[in-house]
């Protein structure tokens, strides 16, 4: 009854002769087994590095009057021995010992928790696009030499064949920035990674071309220009941008070809990057134990995708893109909420579509561009009238006309508010309802409360980004007088 023993490419095999069958396959480096075993007992006693809940087959005993090699021949104690130090991840180092040396499963200490035992680390994409029929208004915002294009349709920015199609302009320092208007933010001790294909459309041209995760304050992109492809990390302080460029090695890559990017940082402020090209590392930023600063000031950065005319028009094409957590969970937001905050919670309106919250993201907060996105929860609506609620976004703050109002930070000040008519003035706040859209609206019963979650388990998420705004507005179903209140809540990522 004789098992074959052998390596087949990266894998430790063991077939069984008498069944006809491969009973066993494991990559090869997760392989120990006990020397004195083999030495005092003749038994080939097999284990695996981090076999949960015994997943994997593995014969926990073989004989070694039973074995085999791939030739058919059979091990001897020395040959087996020889066998497995050439080819398994691990043996002991003695027979009496009796305790395996397993192979080590992380690069440091980190890798295990404090009682030892090995860390498990699932990926979570926190956001991801694709291109494959438009470049979706609703994901993506154009900036078009500095000028944000709201006429929600893009110029620079298509679809072609399933790319996307981001083109400078054919005017000489033409720029065209695309960017996710998500801004998927860091999580302490976690391991964050940026993943792309991209295709670069004559790469000797002279333009300037980047892709990553960046603004024009902070981040980490690939960027080629008239000198060659660099890895770049990008940071602000005291007032001063600069960008920390190395040059990657391009011996043997046609850039005209669709080829697979990739950027992981480790950050906490002070952690390595790997510029990764083809799931090879072409560039490893080491910056531990050298930086006076934090390597970005800000690591919740957007998708981007930026294209420069130096003297020639320059394009950037990609595939689908990916911002993932390394054993993250995409937490880290504070509950906050907006209402009619006078004595009795509510106003008394009349006429079509008012406006009781307007609430908006800034787009600068202290002179820095703001990337702190803010998750919508509930919106509970209350009239003493059969009225109906009504939820509008836009990012043309012309919208609201503030009147004899003004609005007011929340919190830190990276959110403000007006609450409608309170405190009570002359002329309040006035809404342009052909400067937004609706995304979503209801009816209120009479001296009732309508609530509206905007929670869909994990299936889509709603957010408000710098530069957005949400009206809330209610009105009575004939237009006439009512007393109405409402309450947006929320979750601001911190």
């Amino acid at each position: 009854m004789a098992k074959k023993i052998e390596i087949i490419g990266n894998s430790l095999t063991i077939f069984d002769t008498v069944l006809s069958k491969r009973v066993t396959d494991i990559p090869r480096h997760l392989v120990y087994y006990k020397l004195n075993k083999l030495v005092e007992e003749g038994i080939i006693s097999i284990f695996v590095v981090g076999n949960l809940v015994n997943q994997i087959n593995v014969p926990s005993s073989i004989l070694l009057a039973d074995a085999i090699d791939a030739d058919d021949l059979p091990f001897t104690e020395e040959g087996f021995i020889n066998f497995a130090n050439v080819n398994l991840g691990s043996a002991s180092t003695g027979t009496d010992s009796g305790n395996p040396q397993p192979v080590e499963l992380a690069k440091n200490d980190l890798g295990y928790d404090a009682w030892g035992k090995p860390k498990v680390t699932i990926d979570n994409s926190l956001f991801h696009g694709m291109f494959t029929y438009n470049v979706p208004v609703t994901v993506w915002s154009e900036e078009i030499n500095g000028l944000d294009n709201l006429t929600g349709t893009f110029v620079n920015s298509t679809s072609v064949n399933g790319k996307l199609n981001l083109t400078s302009g054919a005017g000489l320092n033409d720029t065209t920035y695309l960017r996710t208007l998500r801004n998927p933010r860091y999580e302490p001790n976690r391991g964050y990674i940026f993943s792309t294909s991209v295709f670069l459309p004559n790469p000797t041209a002279l333009g300037i071309r980047r892709w990553g995760y960046f603004t024009a304050e902070s981040g980490a992109f690939f960027e080629l220009n008239p000198a060659g492809l660099y890895g770049v990390i990008r940071t602000t302080v005291d007032g001063v941008t600069s960008d920390n460029a190395n040059i990657i090695d391009t011996t043997g890559l046609d850039l005209s070809k669709g080829h697979l990017y990739d950027i992981q940082m480790q950050w906490r402020g002070v952690g390595d990057y790997n510029f990764i090209i083809n799931t090879k590392k072409a560039l490893v930023v080491e910056l531990l134990s050298t930086a006076t600063e934090l390597s970005m000031y800000n690591p919740a950065n957007p998708i981007a995708f930026e294209c420069e005319n130096v003297t020639d028009e320059v394009v950037i094409q990609a595939g689908c893109v990916d911002i993932t957590a390394e054993g993250g969970e995409d937490n880290g937001k504070t509950y906050g909420s907006m209402g009619i905050s006078n004595i009795n919670g509510q106003v008394p309106i009349s006429g079509y579509n008012v406006p009781i919250i307007a609430a908006k993201s800034l787009k600068t907060v202290n002179g820095l561009i703001n990337t702190r996105d803010t998750l919508a929860l509930l919106v509970n609506a209350y009239s003493d009238q059969r009225s109906l609620v009504r939820v509008w976004v836009t990012r043309d703050l012309t919208a609201i006309t503030e009147n004899d109002q003004v609005w007011k930070d929340f919190g830190d000040g990276h959110l403000q508010y007006i609450e409608y008519d309170n405190p009570d003035v002359g002329t309040p706040m006035t809404f342009d309802t052909s400067k937004a859209s609706i995304v979503f609206g209801s009816r209120i019963d009479q001296d009732q409360t309508y609530t509206t979650t905007a929670l869909f388990e994990d299936r889509t998420s709603i957010y408000m980004h710098p530069s957005d705004m949400f009206i809330f507005t209610i009105h009575r179903e004939t237009g006439t007088a009512c007393n109405v209140g409402l309450t947006f809540e929320f979750a601001e990522e911190i």
